[in-house]
């Protein structure tokens, strides 16, 4: 039997994660590791620090540390954090995991991606991680995956008042599965104008393009069929290469685009 040779340390506060990171080579920084089903490696858990679990809610944004649980942005209400965002969590596995599942554990899963992940691309969150010499900021656009020897210690997320706002989660319930992706399609408008918008899918892939967001911008409501259709063609040429390129099951792209044009019909 091959020795597990895993060690867990202790962290009581966001110092000692960086005193850790600093002294420990190749150290995983981890969550509530509900996402985690061996763990053969040195870790520390932002779990239980308090810093990290502390949640700032302004005029213009809600800070989230990245140890907050489902439950506790949950708790706070659909009027209170962006919709999609909400809807997005109540979407998420149990009301039992959710009361353990951290917000960074969400997002910062390997491979598959979380279900939350689509919200913060498309509301153009922002994160905060530090090193111990050094504090960076990642646009959500450019986020991969927590840079070695960083900690993620802030999820900033920008509070707007859309006026459309739908989020879609696909695929089987209750367990992972490739087939799993979350949808969201955000709309603002201003004397019968498009003056912003807003596409993010994520799963197996994430398909995040300015091309097609800027595409309608400026455009005058009712949208004509002409116009519709127009669109719907470059989303489907826009997608096309990333789908392929990724494995993503064909299944998902047909769906990408089909809720696409069901909700495009809301601005016809």
């Amino acid at each position: 039997m091959e020795e597990n040779k895993g060690s867990f340390l202790i962290a009581k506060n966001l110092s000692d994660i960086l005193y850790h990171i600093k002294t420990v080579s190749n150290l995983k920084i981890v969550g509530a590791c509900t996402q985690i089903e061996d763990l053969r490696c040195k870790a520390v858990s932002t779990r239980n620090i308090q810093e990290l679990k502390n949640i700032d809610k302004r005029e213009r944004y809600i800070d989230f540390g990245p140890a907050v649980t489902l439950d506790q942005m949950s708790a706070m209400g659909r009027s209170n954090i962006p919709p999609v965002l909400y809807d997005a969590i109540q979407s998420t596995a149990t009301g039992p995991i959710r009361n353990i599942a951290t917000l960074a554990g969400n997002i910062c899963r390997e491979g598959q991606k979380g279900t939350l992940f689509a919200p913060l691309l498309a509301l153009d969150a922002r994160l905060e991680i530090k090193n111990p010499i050094s504090t960076k900021y990642i646009p959500f656009t450019k986020f991969t995956q927590i840079p070695p020897a960083f900690v993620l210690s802030k999820i900033r997320v920008p509070i707007n008042d859309w006026e459309i706002s739908i989020f879609t989660r696909l695929g089987p319930e209750g367990k992972p599965s490739p087939l799993n992706a979350s949808f969201v399609f955000l709309v603002d408008t201003e004397n019968d104008l498009i003056v912003n918008m807003k596409i993010a899918f994520t799963g197996p892939l994430v398909f995040h393009s300015r091309e097609l967001e800027n595409k309608l911008i400026g455009s005058k409501l009712p949208l004509p069929d002409k116009v519709l259709s127009d669109f719907l063609e470059t989303a489907e040429n826009l997608s096309k290469e990333e789908f392929e390129e990724s494995g993503t099951a064909p299944i998902l792209k047909e769906q990408f685009l089909s809720l696409l044009d069901y909700h495009l019909q809301l601005l016809s």
